[in-house]
């Protein structure tokens, strides 16, 4: 088969656009399952039984240990801009929040790295190593968010870094209790 040179730049026009939505549409497709995926993984997980190596303290931190408060795991890195910006919207958020526990769950940061990080920005948060469980649940990216009632219920989740989304969750979170 032959194509006549004056329909050639059409061809390989429509051939792109084909190609572009076939990646678009992929790429739409393995983001929605990975979501389902994290959130079927997360909705497994019994929340007073995590347990996270400390930053900040010599023992390790035990979500069972959080007696009577809603919580967030706010998994982030050093390296990703969107990260820092979720944590700064989240130490503003608790300020206003005393009720409120973050447990800042660094992930894939060197120990040094982080505990830099948290000398030169210090926030009322606990700092713990995430790494772990961040693979385990198969989060699709960073930074993502675990919100858990008082009752230390899953009561949500987050990925991403759309903190006006995620004021919406933590305000439901706190008026639900």
């Amino acid at each position: 088969m032959r194509i006549d040179p004056k329909y050639f730049n059409r061809f390989i026009a429509i051939c792109a656009l084909i190609t572009a939505v076939v990646i678009i549409y992929s790429t739409i497709r393995y983001s929605q399952r990975q979501v389902t995926g994290f959130e079927s993984n997360v909705s497994e997980i019994l929340p007073d039984t995590l347990s996270f190596r400390s930053f900040s303290a010599q023992d390790s931190l035990h979500l069972n240990t959080i007696e009577n408060r809603p919580v967030i795991i706010h998994f982030w890195s050093t390296w990703s801009d969107k990260s820092i910006e979720v944590g700064e919207f989240l130490n503003s958020y608790s300020n206003d929040h005393n009720s409120l526990v973050v447990i800042a769950a660094a992930v894939r940061d060197g120990d040094e790295l982080v505990k830099e990080y948290i000398a030169q920005h210090p926030k009322p948060f606990h700092f713990v190593e995430g790494t772990d469980v961040y693979q385990s649940l198969l989060a699709p990216g960073m930074p993502t968010q675990i919100f858990i009632n008082r009752k230390k219920e899953i009561f949500d989740i987050h990925v991403g870094n759309d903190t006006m989304e995620i004021e919406k969750k933590l305000n439901l979170l706190l008026s639900g209790e």
